[in-house]
């Protein structure tokens, strides 16, 4: 019988162990994935935010290479795995099973256990999910007065940017005295600095969050 091998995750890490995977054998391959359908580059998501692209562009594949290369997709909810059984079952009530299962979930935000992290329009920014959230909660000034932006990382300063982009009031918390100071050395860190608060953003450094208080309505209030 033909082996199956299971992948969990249609992220980077995900889509390259399958096209490995069929480069060196014609092992039956199904990606599963609850997020989208198809494989798509995270770091494109700002750019859809801020109108510079649309969602279907951030495909780095045509639909037909799945086909093609014989790779399965399947959209769902792994909600248990039964590995004495090699079965996996799914939130939609319905089972898979494999021979081998590739775990490649990927990451997600920190989160430390601030009081309010859960209200409602607390969110990261990596799955497509986030983005439509964002769309929900930050679609423009009139909806979202400020946005607070916790983390002083890469992810973090494309958040400010993308909601600086529609005009929104942006407060950027960086718990180091200097954006990014632990990889840039000390002058360019500085100059990032400089830039950022040049764009109108409310840049605070050395600022730890302690406390996420929400309104009559559950969701933030800041």
């Amino acid at each position: 019988m033909e082996e199956h091998i299971v992948i969990i995750g249609n992220g980077i890490s995900g889509v390259t162990a399958a096209r490995h995977i069929r480069k060196l054998s014609d092992k039956k391959i199904t990606i599963v994935s609850a997020e989208t359908e198809y494989f798509f580059s995270r770091t494109a998501l700002m750019y859809v935010y801020m109108g510079h692209m649309k969602f279907e562009h951030t495909q780095p594949y045509e639909n037909w290479f799945w086909k093609k290369n014989k790779i399965h997709l399947k959209k769902g909810f792994v909600k248990q795995i039964e590995t004495k059984s090699k079965t996996l079952h799914f939130a939609e009530g319905d089972t898979l099973e494999y021979d081998k299962l590739i775990i490649a979930t990927g990451s997600k935000p920190n989160k430390f256990g601030w009081p309010g992290e859960d209200l409602k329009g607390v969110m990261g920014m990596y799955h497509k999910q986030d983005l439509e959230n964002l769309e929900t909660y930050a679609p423009n000034n009139k909806v979202c007065k400020r946005a607070v932006v916790v983390g002083g990382g890469l992810i973090g300063i494309e958040l400010a940017e993308m909601l600086h982009s529609r005009h929104i009031p942006v407060t950027f918390l960086v718990r180091e005295n200097s954006f990014w100071n632990g990889v840039l050395p000390e002058a360019e860190s500085a100059i990032i600095n400089r830039e950022i608060m040049a764009n109108g953003i409310d840049l605070r450094l050395s600022t730890n969050l302690k406390e996420i208080i929400s309104d009559e309505t559950d969701r933030l209030n800041l």
